[in-house]
């Protein structure tokens, strides 16, 4: 048998939206193993042409066949190759790994498309059990899985977090990385790169906690400088994404590394850094000027809700308070920021008291956003439905209010809806209306969208033809419609969403 790998990372939405980002989970898997001379090949849907066909063809020499996924589409479209493959060749292991299997590692690995599951951190996980699998050994010492054996499932020690600094620079050699590269509004060319795993915070809606136990370990400052300086060079890059769960647990680590880009003079933008807004509203006025100096153009925060008795349920740690003077500190450094909030936490047992409860959140996270708007009016808001996941704490409390709990790996792979189809949730959340979950939705793809200006780089990136032509016009149209119904709060008779969405499916312009 050959030194070979195969590694499938599914589609995270339907096939009729298109995705595009380099297989990080994948690739961070690989880098020993590239390292020892195996053979790795990475498919995912827009890197390959054909990826069933690709996948059956390589998989025949492989040591094993492996998926990433996450909770919904992802689970859906990784077990139906994952179906394929063990048809074909029943004797290949498939293993599981990413965020699902590794918060219900025990359900998953009862799938019959499941041989073995990879919980949590997979960099060194992984290439032990590839190196067990190659020699025929036992899987019983390798800690940090779930395996079937026979009809058993075992489930061997956990493995702990362990220091990312002895690991080498991801091999993103093993894809098309052109591919990958996408455009952003702060840039032609942005690549995505993580420094850090894990977050030390409690939000209790969040699975963080149970994967990597509230721990949390980060590359050195040198080396990100030295990665971001390789990479920009390499695929002549003008922005960083970065995709750590929190960027800016160590501010003192957050510091040397721009310290470190601005002595390099590394023209480099860095973008969609996960903060926590307590925590950047502590950061001295010598650590925000570094970070503007250094490139930093925009940060990802959870604000989740205008109510402060919301923030407090899920254990989030800020006042709307520190928001606001969060928010003030990206303006004057002019730091983009993008926002989330949530709705529709599960409060109490008691239905009129929740339709309250629920109705307050909406009506002050409203408020406190156009407050944010304000203050800046290039900021972009994302609203979403809540909807709990297995595992997080908020989790059990969802459930005795009435959340329907999927009990299969097929189940799950419905779980998770796409924005489109949010006021879908209902069908889990009885305590959240079609009615609200469908203004959610047009908020958040809608006037949220197109009041944030910078956003209309998209549109350059479409296809020349008809479809492109008229959208750029209706666009326009749209977001003097959008400024107008969030001034007044008037959110009823959506003609223009309803027109809006249909050239946007019509013409195909995902």
């Amino acid at each position: 048998m050959k030194k070979k790998i195969v590694l499938f990372l599914p589609a995270p939405v339907s096939y009729s939206r298109e995705w595009r980002g380099a297989p990080l989970s994948l690739l961070s898997i690989s880098r020993i193993l590239d390292k020892e001379g195996y053979e790795i090949k990475i498919i995912t849907r827009f890197l390959s042409d054909n990826p069933e066909q690709e996948i059956l063809r390589e998989v025949r020499e492989s040591i094993c066949f492996g998926i990433s996924a996450m909770i919904g589409f992802q689970i859906k479209d990784g077990l139906r190759v994952a179906s394929l493959v063990k048809k074909k060749y029943p004797k290949i292991p498939i293993v599981w790994g990413g965020w699902h299997p590794s918060v219900l590692p025990e359900q998953t690995a009862k799938n019959k498309y499941v041989d073995i599951v990879v919980k949590g951190q997979g960099d060194w996980t992984f290439p032990e059990l590839v190196k067990h699998l190659e020699e025929r050994k036992s899987l019983r010492g390798i800690k940090g899985i779930v395996y079937k054996e026979k009809k058993e499932i075992i489930s061997n020690e956990e493995r702990e977090l362990e220091d990312i600094n002895t690991l080498p620079l991801i091999p993103y050699h093993l894809i098309n990385v052109e591919k990958c590269i996408t455009r952003t509004e702060f840039g032609e060319r942005s690549l995505i790169y993580t420094s850090s795993y894990g977050c030390p915070f409690q939000c209790s809606f969040c699975v963080e906690p149970i994967v990597y136990k509230r721990k949390w370990t980060g590359l050195s400052a040198e080396r990100v400088v030295e990665d971001w300086d390789f990479l920009s060079k390499k695929y002549n890059l003008d922005t960083i994404v970065v995709s750590d769960s929190n960027f800016f647990v160590d501010k003192k680590r957050v510091y040397d590394i721009c310290c470190g880009l601005i002595k390099k003079k590394l023209k480099v933008n860095w973008r969609n850094a996960n903060g926590r807004v307590s925590q950047l509203v502590s950061f001295e006025p010598e650590i925000w000027e570094a970070m503007k100096k250094s490139g930093c153009v925009l940060i990802n925060v959870g604000a989740e809700s205008g109510f402060q008795r919301a923030l407090n349920l899920i254990n989030k740690d800020m006042t709307v308070t520190d928001i606001i003077k969060f928010t003030k500190l990206c303006q004057k450094y002019q730091i983009k920021i993008q926002f989330s909030f949530l709705i529709g936490l599960p409060w109490t047992k008691d239905k009129s008291e929740n339709e309250k409860l629920i109705q307050t959140e909406y009506i002050k996270t409203i408020h406190l956003i156009d407050q944010l708007y304000k203050i800046s009016d290039r900021n972009r808001f994302t609203y979403y439905i809540y909807l709990p996941y297995p595992g997080s704490p908020l989790y059990n409390r969802a459930v005795n209010l009435g959340l329907k709990v999927p009990s299969s790996l097929e189940e799950w792979s419905h779980y998770l809806l796409s924005p489109e189809d949010a006021f879908q949730a209902t069908n889990w959340q009885e305590w959240i209306t079609p009615k609200l979950a469908r203004r959610i939705n047009m908020l958040s793809q809608y006037i949220f969208a197109l009041m944030d200006k910078d956003t209309f780089y998209l549109i350059e990136d479409l296809p020349d033809n008809f479809w492109k032509f008229i959208f750029k016009r209706i666009s326009n149209m749209a977001r003097f419609l959008v400024k107008f119904r969030f001034k007044y709060k008037f959110f009823s008779l959506p003609l223009d969403y309803w027109v809006f969405n249909w050239f946007h499916k019509t013409g195909k312009l995902d």
